[in-house]
């Protein structure tokens, strides 16, 4: 269940070009997600060029990257996870 702040209460009308329209159905169906999802997520992250799925894949490559050094250079490794870590907790305070 969605904490009560989260909860979306305001509806507002958007006038956008044709082709910024079809962008956001694209991605949205690329995604599996609605569009009005796309579109409060472009909002939210307008500040950084990281939206959710770069995140996820930034993440998932630091993790393929210390998996693949963790036997032979563990602190390596470490430093991999701890500086994603530090951009998250960036991202975080910045947004």
């Amino acid at each position: 269940m969605r904490k009560k702040e989260d909860l979306k209460t305001v509806r507002k009308t958007v006038l956008m070009t044709e082709s910024l329209s079809q962008d956001i159905e694209n991605e949205a169906k690329k995604r599996g997600i609605k569009p009005n999802a796309v579109m409060n997520e472009r909002l939210a992250h307008h500040k950084n060029s990281l939206d959710p799925p770069l995140m996820a894949k930034i993440q998932d490559l630091a993790n393929h990257a210390s998996r693949a050094v963790q036997e032979n250079a563990p602190k390596k490794a470490k430093k991999i996870q701890m500086e994603v870590s530090e951009i998250w907790t960036f991202l975080n305070k910045n947004a």
